[in-house]
């Protein structure tokens, strides 16, 4: 078939798609916002702001930072909880092979009433140009409970198709670098899906297999994987694109991340520390194996864009020790709350 052919058609798909869910029972009233619990899908908009006397604190295990952090948030639509951790591991690769580190990790656990509340955020409130911004900066703005980097998007032309809230700002798979991402896909729902290897045409067919049967659409989706941990299990990283292709620095020590489903409506994100000069941090295979022991209960898990672009906030405030080698980022995932306003 046609490229041009088989873009036109995704494209108008997505466009009936988009119809669908905005007429259905879970997205009918988006535009209402948190009276009814359910946030606006304009991506430049943000969620209802945390109540200060519903946050917990508890002291934290590192001397060099804060007494005290940011331990749970509850509301009646949205409860987080973060659990910090330690790491002690013997390096596995890199110059510094076989040295002793132990490492800052952090789980945060999160379950909310509506899939509004899963949100994605660029840097500036645009897709175009290649603007970054400080995650603790875009917590504010967005009133975020929780906020954690996304796949680096802007690094275009790079990325695969691309939908963001519903919206779709890149429509086909093709990139400069040729290279096929496992592609995140989350549905209306707020459930993950897996595509390996996504092209333009298994996206069309999963789309039409998947979702619209069940009338769902295409919410968002993340292109850089790989899929780390299935139905609670470590996958064999060294068998995937990233390592075939030899692409985010898979077999070194380094910060990483991961956004995790763990039921419906229910997820985690997983975040290990580093150093950033690979004399500590964790190899894919490590973090793997890492996040399947923390969340045994993953159906999915997915690794995002790591290194010094691995960024987690929480209460307007990086959880985590910050480190010359943490950047500056241009898109976000979010989670927020709908809390209704009390009345007067």
């Amino acid at each position: 078939m046609n490229r041009s052919l088989v873009r036109w058609i995704i494209v108008a798909l997505m466009g009936i798609a988009l119809v669908l869910v905005l007429s259905s029972p879970n997205m009918a009233d988006a535009e209402l916002v948190a009276e009814n619990g359910v946030l606006s899908m304009n991506i430049k908009e943000g969620g209802v702001p945390t109540l200060e006397e519903n946050w917990t604190f508890q002291p934290d295990k590192n001397e060099k930072k804060k007494d005290t952090h940011p331990a749970s948030y509850e509301d009646s639509t949205i409860k987080v909880t973060l659990e910090q951790d330690y790491i002690t591991h013997k390096l596995v690769s890199g110059p510094h092979r076989g040295s002793k580190q132990t490492d800052e990790a952090w789980v945060v656990r999160i379950k909310i009433n509506h899939v509004s509340q899963l949100r994605t955020a660029f840097a500036q409130d645009t897709a175009k140009g290649h603007g970054t911004a400080d995650i603790v900066s875009v917590c504010k703005q967005k009133n975020a409970v929780v906020i954690m980097n996304g796949d680096y998007y802007k690094q275009a032309p790079a990325k695969g198709y691309t939908v963001r809230q519903g919206e779709v700002y890149k429509d086909t798979t093709d990139n400069s670098k040729g290279i096929l991402f496992d592609m995140l896909l989350i549905d209306s729902e707020g459930d993950f899906h897996a595509i390996y290897e996504a092209t333009d045409e298994k996206i069309q067919a999963y789309v039409a297999e998947n979702l619209t049967p069940q009338g769902r659409t295409v919410l968002d989706t993340f292109n850089i994987g790989p899929f780390i941990v299935v139905n609670g299990e470590a996958q064999d990283v060294k068998n995937t694109q990233v390592a075939r292709n030899n692409t985010y620095e898979w077999q070194y020590p380094i910060m990483r991340i991961a956004i995790v489903q763990t039921g419906h409506l229910e997820y985690a994100i997983v975040y290990t520390n580093g150093l950033g000069n690979r004399k500590s941090g964790l190899s894919m295979e490590e973090f793997a194996n890492y996040v399947a022991e923390k969340c045994p209960d993953a159906i999915l898990a997915y690794n995002l864009d790591g290194g010094g672009s691995a960024n987690v906030a929480a209460h307007n405030e990086r959880i985590h020790v910050q480190n010359k080698y943490i950047r500056k980022v241009n898109d976000f995932i979010y989670f927020a709350s709908a809390e209704p306003e009390a009345d007067e």
